[in-house]
């Protein structure tokens, strides 16, 4: 069964790599099909981000080591909302 997931994340980075970075970096992994990121709080050194990320099949696992990979915190998953893809409409 396949599962259509969106994560809903809060998300600590520096000021690089830049957010348009982290949100295109997320949306080359596999099963990903969307990904937004919106800057919550802003200081000298870091961004608050909260992050949605939409996709098939995607495993917040490897979300997490994307992350850390580009030198952000993920803080918490805030929201988890999962469909069957036979409950989806047709395209």
């Amino acid at each position: 069964m396949r599962i259509f997931c969106t994560y809903f994340l809060d998300v600590l980075k520096p000021h690089r790599p830049s957010s348009t970075l982290v949100a295109k970096t997320l949306l080359e992994l596999e099963g990903v099909r969307t990904v937004r990121v919106s800057v919550d709080e802003l200081d000298q050194k870091t961004a608050s981000l909260h992050i949605k990320v939409e996709g098939t099949d995607v495993e917040i696992e490897e979300i997490s080591r994307t992350l850390e990979e580009l030198n952000c915190a993920l803080h918490s998953v805030d929201e988890v909302m999962v469909k069957k893809m036979d409950d989806l409409p047709e395209d």
